[in-house]
């Protein structure tokens, strides 16, 4: 691990897995319903001019998610054609972004080390890494919460727009990226934080935040379009906010209709767990091997205790959560 104390080191690391990823974007031709359908809502959307409503056939609407990782393969597409890397592009831009915001916050809040670190872990593990060069909504839905997050904890001690707003705007991002879904991701751990700290580290961080003028630059940003998406497809809303954040939650294979494509995913309880480990792999198991190997001592239970406890960590675990 001496290679990522070394900066020369830790940029030809990324360069390579960047590289790579593009090599991948490239050569492979898209893969499963996921990258055909998103690539031909982008395509439709250059080819319509239409940027209100994602089409997933020319008369039928896409209900399904919100339009910014397609007006960014859009967008894509009108500068480079209509290929397989122009439609990847932004999923590799978006999760460089998240990257850096992970840099930023682990430069401020640890050491140089600390930072090397966290980036090549992020990078590396197998979702992020696959997410990277693929073309889904995920990465701008991860660039938002991991925006709002990091801005959250930073606001009080690197008071800059970018972290005091920054929280704000990544909740746009996330809500134009997949919806009301990046409210819950970027809340609940916020929420379980502060009533862990409620005796006076979280205020500190909640009143450094410009709420009013935040919660206004956050709804002028992402309301425009929920509007005009109903107004131009009524329905929209219904199916978006009730369907797909309830009801396909609550009930198991969301069918019946009111899947307009397709099939809810339908697993075993517990599936999210494997998948969880799939998705971190390998850092996942490292993690959960280096934290048994912990609780074997009673010195080193302690030292994991008081870790866990204090304000950073306890903060990192509850976002982990």
């Amino acid at each position: 691990m001496r290679i990522l104390l070394h900066r020369t080191g830790f940029i030809w690391i990324i360069v390579v897995l960047v590289a790579l990823r593009i090599l991948g974007m490239v050569l492979v031709p898209l893969t499963d319903t996921t990258e055909a359908r998103y690539a031909e809502i982008a395509r439709l959307m250059v080819t319509t001019n239409d940027w209100i409503t994602p089409w997933f056939k020319p008369d039928v609407p896409f209900w399904g998610k919100p339009p910014l990782a397609f007006w960014m393969e859009a967008l894509s597409f009108k500068a480079f054609g209509i290929n397989e890397f122009a439609v990847r592009l932004p999923s590799l831009l978006a999760t460089l972004a998240t990257s850096w915001v992970i840099w930023r916050f682990a430069l401020l809040t640890g050491t140089t080390r600390t930072a090397r670190n966290a980036v090549l872990i992020y990078i590396t593990t197998a979702l992020a890494y696959v997410a990277s060069g693929a073309v889904m909504t995920d990465p701008f839905l991860t660039l938002g919460v991991t925006w709002s997050l990091a801005a959250f904890y930073l606001a009080p001690t690197a008071p800059r727009w970018y972290w005091r707003y920054g929280f704000f705007l990544g909740l746009a991002i996330g809500l134009l990226a997949k919806g009301p879904l990046a409210l819950i991701l970027t809340f609940a751990p916020i929420v379980i934080w502060s009533f862990i700290h409620r005796s006076g580290t979280a205020q500190c961080h909640i009143k450094a935040l410009p709420w009013l003028k935040g919660s206004l630059l956050t709804l002028l940003i992402g309301l425009p379009w929920y509007i005009a998406a109903e107004l131009k497809t009524p329905g929209f809303l219904n199916y978006f906010i009730i369907g797909e954040h309830f009801m396909r939650f609550i009930q198991p294979g969301w069918g019946g209709g009111r899947d307009l494509y397709g099939s809810a995913h339908r697993h075993p309880k517990g599936t999210i767990w494997l998948q969880w480990l799939m998705a971190s792999f390998p850092w996942g198991l490292i993690a959960i091997g280096l934290l048994l190997g912990k609780m074997v001592a009673a010195q080193d239970r302690k030292t994991l205790k008081t870790t866990a406890a204090s304000p950073l960590h306890s903060y990192l675990l509850s976002w982990a959560l």
